[in-house]
């Protein structure tokens, strides 16, 4: 379930996109065996990766400061 505060909602899809690319390399490894697997592999994961790093990097410096509540 997604949070209410825009930070933590990019830090959580960023995250669920890294997920996504550890699944796509374990399925590759599991079940190919050739040229294609390697292809996918390479291919969706390491563009799965990065955007999960891009987005993560991007949410981290967009984040706008919050007032201390003292």
């Amino acid at each position: 379930m997604l949070s209410t505060s825009p930070l933590e909602r990019k830090l959580q899809l960023s995250g669920i996109v890294l997920i996504l690319a550890l699944l796509v390399e374990g399925l590759c490894l599991l079940l190919g065996h050739g040229p294609i697997a390697f292809m996918v592999f390479a291919g969706l994961s390491g563009a799965l990766f990065a955007v999960g790093i891009l987005l993560y990097l991007y949410s981290l410096v967009s984040a706008k400061a919050e007032p201390s509540k003292q």
